[in-house]
């Protein structure tokens, strides 16, 4: 009987329940979605990482030839030359170039003590594929550190053979055995992945993470030598201990450990970090579900004190009662769970392949686990229990006399008494708005939460629009070239073509930086400052990208000094271009050529903008502008994509949240409600005074979440700027303000629709039947 009358009602609340049915089956499909999809691809990465023997440190130096260096006899003839890149070195003197990384090698491995070093070289080439124009990052097969993992085929054997990564050869509907256009054609023979490379980030300049229009290609020593493209060094090491990453050697710029570099170490992050967030964010929701579900127990149990106290009356002790509440409270939340559980299980595959559209990773089929199930279902329903058990136990505490008789009011809150004071001037009306919407502390607080969970995705995801495109093509799409080329010659410049000089080996702040210089009539690639002001490079200033101003701190009218090879230059800076593609400083062409010329000309250039496509002869490597946006869109694709499951998914939990706790101020107080249409109050003001308190206090929460979610994004800038150097370009608009109030507006009025509509429907007895029970 017990039983029955309990199910019909909580039957009688099915639409609140239906909410917070929402909420507890989010909590269960977040940690099991996250939890499998990440371990879909931990497992075999770690069995990856190891057998490849990925590198524990990497080591970025210089890829010129150091003022001690030079000084050596050997290579009086290439300084004498005017050249300095190792690249150029290895092409004239294979053999002063050995000797020189060995040398590099043997000075590191002093100053570490504990660590084995070998030379990982790579070339960035782009090429025509289809329409498109896609890029490479050629690599041998290395020695002992960084091996290559096949994944499918078998390794190049031949000169004219190719191994390419599996996603890559998915999204271009590329088998093995097929033929690609590298500037000659090559045989793909297998698939393959390099450890040093689990996210395709080939260049610090160009923030470009889709695996669909550029790959990582594995070829022969000598296929790798043929190869035109912009060739970079460094070291890869191995330690048997503790890292020393304060290594100070003229050519060493960085040593850095696996886990603090992006392009090899983000996975680690990833994998951590999402874990650690699939907890927080399932144990945040089913908190709040817990809280919910306690309120929602403690009115229903109040609203049938009387009951309750005849049943004792009449023999019933405590356990008797209680346990056909508690019982079907937690069937109702383990049902839920359950099916939680295996919604996240489904969408589980649907987030790993997610990671896999830009980690470059094995992968697993997913496996249940019942450590996960248990997890996810049985924790949280222990917390459901212990909650429950505890609400249920106190009201059930009390003696059959005090149920019976009616409750006396409760004393004001602390809450209560700091709003009271604060609305102490305003009228008797006001007064009773405000004060009944904060009368229970936690039913405020569980409100103060959503709307603070939900503002904080939607300030996130409104700052992240555009955030992608300023990272990777924001500049290109206000430039007017169609090509940018690169020569190692000085050829005869035609119309349509603008020359300029880059020099990517200076220091700022012990920072490497790119010094380019551009002419005063440059207008294929014009310098804007966020305001869209044009920037003029000028001989005696400096221009620096917003990139590397955000790192160290630079403004306008500030003193940059530059240090070049075995001087230091000091320059004022003129403006900050609002470009974030690399740590770039720009000055005037002819002020560079004279610099590193020594004052012998003015008219150096290693590059040209053109808006035709340039002699392939004069310029080897030649980039597409347009090439280059169409590389960014599927990750600009994944960053709308991540913004629509922020914005839907807080908007799904706050509606939840103020849908139950409106529909259940309403429940609660029946009789007031009557009572001031007794009063003669008519159905606007009752509304007004019963729901419309919660708006402005929704609409407060917002404004005061602001400035939290910006300090949050602020710290999250930090750490990404200073763990990997990336910074993230996030802009905040006071717009931005309007957009989420309105956001705030909209979930309130549809989460209250139905509670309004039964405010409606009370009718003026209600105040006579209570008073006669």
């Amino acid at each position: 009987m017990l039983y029955k009358n309990v199910w019909k009602t909580l039957a009688g609340k099915w639409m609140q329940l239906l909410a917070i049915a929402v909420i507890i089956v989010m909590s269960s499909l977040t940690y099991t979605m996250m939890f499998y999809g990440i371990s879909g691809i931990e497992v075999p990465t770690e069995e990856y990482l190891a057998s490849s023997n990925q590198e524990d440190f990497a080591v970025e130096m210089l890829n010129r030839v150091t003022a001690e260096e030079a000084t050596a006899p050997a290579l009086a003839d290439f300084i004498a030359s005017g050249r300095y890149t190792l690249s150029d070195l290895q092409r004239v003197d294979e053999a002063a170039f050995d000797a020189l990384v060995t040398a590099r090698i043997d000075a590191v491995e002093r100053d570490m003590g504990n660590a084995t070093l070998e030379l990982r070289a790579s070339k960035l080439i782009n090429y025509p594929f289809g329409s498109s124009e896609h890029r490479g990052l050629v690599l041998k097969e290395a020695d002992a550190i960084n091996l290559s993992y096949l994944e499918a085929g078998k390794r190049p054997v031949r000169d004219d053979e190719v191994a390419i990564n599996a996603k890559y050869a998915e999204k271009n509907d590329v088998a093995i055995g097929d033929t690609i256009d590298l500037g000659s054609p090559f045989t793909v023979s297998g698939f393959v992945l390099f450890p040093d490379y689990t996210l395709p980030l080939f260049d610090e300049n160009y923030f470009n993470l889709d695996p669909g229009t550029q790959t990582l290609l594995l070829m022969t020593d000598t296929a790798y030598e043929e190869v035109t493209g912009t060739e970079s060094f460094r070291l890869a090491g191995a330690a048997d201990g503790t890292v020393v990453t304060d290594v100070e050697l003229p050519f060493v710029i960085s040593v850095m450990e696996t886990e603090n570099i992006m392009r090899s170490g983000a996975i680690y992050s990833e994998i951590s970090s999402g874990k650690a967030m699939a907890l927080g964010l399932s144990l945040f929701i089913v908190s709040i579900a817990v809280i919910i579900v306690a309120i929602l127990i403690s009115n229903m149990l109040e609203a049938e004190r009387g009951q309750i106290g005849l049943l004792k009356a009449i023999g019933y002790n405590r356990r008797q009662i209680a346990i056909p509440y508690l019982v079907l409270i937690l069937v109702f939340a383990t049902i839920m769970l359950v099916i939680g559980y295996f919604l996240g299980l489904y969408f589980a595959e649907p987030l790993k392949n997610l990671y896999l559209d830009f980690y470059l990773l094995p992968s697993i089929t997913i496996a249940q686990s019942p450590l996960v199930f248990l997890t996810a279902v049985f924790a949280p329903l222990f917390f459901f229990a212990l909650v429950a058990g505890a609400v249920i136990y106190k009201i059930m505490g009390e003696s059959a006399l005090a149920l019976l008789s009616p409750r006396d009011n409760v004393s004001l809150n602390r809450l209560s008494r700091i709003v009271s004071r604060m609305l102490r001037n305003t009228r008797g009306k006001t007064k009773f708005k405000y004060l009944y919407a904060v009368k229970s502390t936690g039913s405020f607080i569980i409100f103060f939460l959503g709307i603070l969970f939900s503002t904080l995705l939607i300030v996130f995801a409104l700052m992240m629009n555009g955030a992608v495109d300023r990272m990777t093509v924001g500049e290109l799409n206000e430039a007017d070239y169609a090509y940018e080329a690169y020569t190692t010659t000085q050829p005869t410049l035609r119309d349509g073509q603008e020359p300029f000089l880059t020099y990517p080996f200076a220091f700022v702040e012990d920072k490497l930086v790119t010094l380019k210089g551009l002419d005063a009539t440059n207008t294929l690639d014009r310098l804007i400052d966020e305001d869209g002001n044009d920037l003029t490079p000028a001989a005696d200033e400096v221009i620096v990208s917003a990139s590397l101003a955000l790192k160290l701190g630079l403004e306008t009218g500030d003193t940059l000094k530059i240090e070049l090879e075995d001087e230091t230059l000091s320059y004022p800076i003129r403006g900050i271009a609002d470009e974030y593609m690399g740590d770039t400083v720009y000055l005037s062409r002819a002020a560079l050529s004279e610099q590193l010329s020594d004052g012998t000309t003015d008219e150096l250039f290693n590059g040209i903008y053109a808006t035709e496509r340039p002699d392939e002869t004069d310029y080897p490597t030649i980039i597409s502008r347009s090439g280059l946006i169409e590389q960014s869109q599927s990750i600009n694709e994944y960053m709308n994509l991540m913004m629509n499951v922020m914005i839907g998914g807080s908007a799904l939990i706050a509606f939840s949240i103020l849908f139950v706790l409106t529909a259940l101020t309403v429940e609660k107080n029946y009789y007031v409600i009557s009572l001031l249409k007794v009063m003669g109050y008519d159905r606007r003001e009752v509304r007004s005074m019963i729901l419309n308190s919660y708006f402005m206090y929704a609409l407060a929460s917002a404004l005061l979440s602001i400035p939290i979610a910006l300090l949050i994004l602020r710290v999250i800038i930090v750490v990404f700027a200073e763990d990997y150097g990336l910074v993230l370009p996030l802009e905040f608009e006071w717009v931005y303000v309007l957009y989420t109030l309105g956001a705030v507006t909209l979930l309130f009025f549809a989460s209250t629709f139905i509670s309004r509509r039964k405010i409606d429907q009370i009718p003026l007895q209600e105040v006579l039947k209570t008073y006669q029970e």
